[in-house]
């Protein structure tokens, strides 16, 4: 009786503690929620509460939020135009977007634009990678970029594309071919090459001496015609405009900005453009003599020339390469002078990007027509720029996969001791130039445009047997 009666005790007991148990975790959660509807009262309406329980519905936003999540969508609206870069203004534009070049307007019309100090805002931009320097920009034409409602005076389309712009200018240092290069076709390519063709050129500051002379790489880049600018009296409608061209960097290409694009690739571009034959260099296998790889001399008839151009070439030919020599022609076209340059396997000239005369092309900027693995050697007169010529020549050089090599002349290498004497500070202290009153002007006049270099042979055959092992690799 007693066992019996201490197991129904035991039983009871649980069957109690599991009812007590049950009533303390209810108790619990309803003093939870009422706690939660009190609070959330500052925040929802009762009639919300169904909504928040259901668990199929969603969360409802707070009060005005809606309202703060447009807000947030005006503010993280992209500018059009990208004023950071310090060589370059960059607008960008998808939607409907018209020209009127004859006010030098690009309109992007949007109704989805709310804030109305937002559709006031417009940036003046001239389209030439020479920001900064006014002697270069002064010629460009300053064009205006904005937005406009549909409510407003909207210019009508007198010619609609379907394919994209680039508006680009060829004022600036044209006439120079290092800068015809590095601020034209260099940033041209970079900016339209991933259009493959399917886009249009709108110039500004056209020169036709310039369209004629890139005239077939223009036709590469584009498929379409090529529009005058500040002639052109239409409207034009696209649905993507760019204005300006992106510039990276002297005579380069950044492939962390250009989509990993390479001057490696602009390099294939250019032969692919010219048709030239050669895609690498003559490779030299063990100690065959027969074997002469051509080397190209410049040969300049102004300024920052040899002027022991037969001595070099004799030297040249010693050291079991067939010299080249290239005598600048006047009415000589890039295409004819491209296949000269890309028949070599080394070129040798004097740092300089040459004088501004429309029709030649000079010195080392050439190399963008030789093969893959030929052999850029730059010689490097008096003036302390022994940096800026790598930066220059060395890099371009070496990203387009070619081999460099850098010769610094001596003093008396220089045409500078004849007329300055070797103890005046232009021949043994050119910074001190720099520092003078009107010091770059000066400097620039002394070291570039007055400078003659008589090349040590016998000091630079080092050299040749050097580029000529690198023709081995």
């Amino acid at each position: 009786m007693m066992g019996s009666q201490g197991k129904f005790f035991r039983s009871f007991s649980r069957v109690e503690l599991q009812t007590l148990s049950f009533v303390i975790f209810t108790g619990f959660f309803f003093i939870s929620v009422t706690l939660l509807v009190l609070s959330a009262g500052h925040f929802v309406s009762l009639p919300s509460l169904g909504s928040w329980l259901s668990p199929r519905a969603s969360p409802l936003p707070r009060a005005g939020e809606n309202d703060t999540n447009n807000q947030n969508v005006d503010l993280r609206r992209k500018p059009l135009c990208d004023t950071s870069d310090r060589r370059a203004d960059i607008c960008d534009m998808e939607g409907d977007i018209r020209i009127q070049a004859s006010s030098s307007s690009i309109f992007f019309v949007t109704s989805s634009i709310r804030n109305t100090t937002e559709l006031q805002q417009s940036w003046k931009i001239k389209p030439h990678p020479r920001k900064g320097d006014r002697p270069a920009m002064s010629g460009v034409t300053e064009m205006s970029v904005g937005y406009l409602s549909p409510k407003q005076d909207v210019p009508k389309c007198d010619i609609n594309s379907t394919v994209p712009a680039i508006i680009f200018a060829t004022g600036g240092y044209m006439g120079n071919f290092f800068h015809e290069v590095s601020d034209s076709i260099i940033p041209l390519y970079i900016s339209s090459h991933k259009f493959n063709g399917e886009v249009q050129f709108l110039v500004s500051e056209m020169l036709p001496w310039w369209m004629t002379k890139y005239e077939r790489l223009l036709k590469k880049l584009s498929h379409h015609e090529i529009i005058n600018f500040n002639k052109d009296a239409m409207v034009r409608c696209y649905p993507r405009v760019i204005v300006g061209i992106a510039f990276h960097k002297d005579m380069g290409i950044d492939p962390a900005r250009s989509g990993g694009v390479t001057m490696f690739d602009f390099g294939r571009f250019i032969r692919s453009t010219y048709s030239l034959e050669r895609k690498t260099a003559t490779k030299l296998q063990g100690a065959n003599p027969e074997k002469r790889p051509r080397l190209l001399i410049i040969a300049r008839s102004r300024t920052r020339r040899f002027t022991n151009v037969n001595e070099i070439v004799q030297m040249v030919g010693w050291e079991g390469f067939e010299p080249v020599v290239a005598e600048i022609k006047k009415n000589q076209s890039i295409a004819e002078f491209a296949r000269l340059v890309n028949s070599c396997d080394v070129i040798l000239g004097v740092h300089g990007a040459g004088l501004t005369i429309r029709t030649k092309l000079l010195l080392l900027t050439n190399l963008i027509f030789l093969p893959t693995n030929a052999v850029v050697i730059q010689v490097v007169p008096l003036g302390g720029m022994d940096s800026f010529c790598y930066a220059d020549y060395g890099v371009p050089t070496l990203e387009m996969k070619m081999k460099y090599l850098q010769y610094g002349i001596g003093v008396m290498e220089s045409s500078l001791v004849d007329r300055y004497g070797i103890t005046d500070p232009v021949v043994i202290n050119p910074k001190s130039v720099q520092v003078q009153k009107e010091g770059w002007s000066n400097w620039t006049s002394i070291y570039f445009f007055n400078q003659d270099v008589k090349l040590d042979v016998d000091r630079f055959r080092s050299f040749l047997i050097h580029a000529r092992e690198l023709l081995r690799e």
